[in-house]
């Protein structure tokens, strides 16, 4: 038990970027005894086990190993975390993991909610310099050196705070797609999970290539109020259709979704609002189909019927959540006339009395 409770001991340490000195100051011990008990050379009197558990924010239990209620404690604070996000409710969320992390210092978990609240409280913030995108940077560069797929959200954290070239210096760091992880997991012939790896890869390329193409047409004057731009982006939409084979697009409904309203978009700019309504409606279908998904654990058991993704089960791809402010706001494109038909649908009553 003694070695055990050392190494426990140095693993909470390094948890809270504390070092030996801190502990030792704390419980009025010098360094050598910290060090002789993380090396197995000692252990602590039975009276410090208390004041050491207390330092860390854990249980006695917790303390010897015995972590079923700090995990139990935890998995129900990123429970209420995930609700509060999916809703939208960000400054509720942003006080509990707060109040998480106060219980459990330096938590991964509990950091990254926090920072994912604090990121969408930031767009919604004109103020400069934006306090909650500086605090929720601040947080991925931490994550990151314990999680690189944070690199991403870092990257657009940094790109709404004006810091571009601190946004383009990190992604200029990250390997390109071909070396991407999906890519090489599906570049494994003939092992046991040789479909799933494809059927993954096939998601998260599909996902990427969305994103980009709206973002591209999105940026480019001559495609962002033409046909043409609309027509491209209903190829990559017809792309999905045929991968998906029309249904069962699971949590991907979020990106069709997000799909229509940048079509929507164009398709008013253009004055061609009867197609702009094809899209709102498509959009809301969408919409309402991912929000029934809203459970945190909807996704536990995911599987597609289609030929190319029938071997996918739960998978980890980031998805951007469809919300109904988006909808909302894209009733600000239409002319009067045309967003007072939308408001007036039956069809979307529920939309609008959220």
């Amino acid at each position: 038990m003694e070695i055990k409770l050392g190494e426990k001991i140095k693993e909470l340490r390094k948890r809270d970027g504390r070092k030996q000195e801190d502990l030792a100051n704390a419980l009025g011990v010098t360094a050598q005894a910290v060090s002789r008990w993380e090396s197995g050379g000692g252990c602590p009197d039975v009276s410090m086990i208390p004041a050491i558990a207390n330092y860390f924010h854990i249980t006695i239990d917790a303390l010897f190993g015995y972590n079923n209620d700090r995990d139990t404690k935890i998995a129900d604070y990123v429970k209420k975390c995930n609700k509060l996000l999916l809703n939208n409710d960000m400054t509720e969320c942003i006080q509990l993991m707060k109040k998480g992390l106060e219980e459990f210092p330096s938590e991964p978990q509990l950091q990254m909610g926090l920072a994912q609240a604090l990121h969408s409280k930031g767009i919604g913030e004109a103020e400069k310099p934006n306090s909650y995108l500086e605090e929720a940077a601040a947080l991925y560069e931490e994550l990151l050196e314990k999680n690189n797929s944070i690199i991403r959200s870092l990257v657009d954290t940094y790109a709404l705070m004006g810091e571009y070239d601190r946004a383009e210096k990190k992604a200029l760091e990250q390997p390109g797609v071909d070396m991407s992880r999906e890519v090489l997991l599906a570049s494994i012939s003939n092992g046991k999970k040789e479909a799933q790896y494809r059927g993954e890869a096939v998601l998260s390329l599909l996902h990427e290539f969305r994103f980009a193409v709206d973002s591209a047409i999105a940026r480019n004057e001559e495609l962002a109020n033409s046909k043409e731009g609309i027509e491209i982006a209903l190829a990559v939409r017809h792309l999905y259709e045929i991968i998906f084979g029309g249904k069962g697009y699971g949590k991907f409904h979020s990106d069709l979704c997000m799909h229509d309203l940048c079509c929507l978009k164009i398709a008013v700019d253009i004055k061609s609002y009867d197609e702009a309504l094809a899209f709102f409606d498509s959009a809301y279908e969408h919409y309402t189909k991912f929000s029934e998904l809203k459970n945190p654990d909807c996704f536990a058991e995911e599987h597609y019927d289609a030929p190319l993704l029938s071997a996918v089960g739960k998978n980890s791809i980031p998805i951007i959540v469809c919300k109904a402010e988006y909808l909302e706001n894209a009733l600000s494109y239409f002319p009067e006339e045309v967003k007072t038909r939308i408001m007036n649908n039956p069809k979307y009553a529920g939309l609008f009395e959220k």
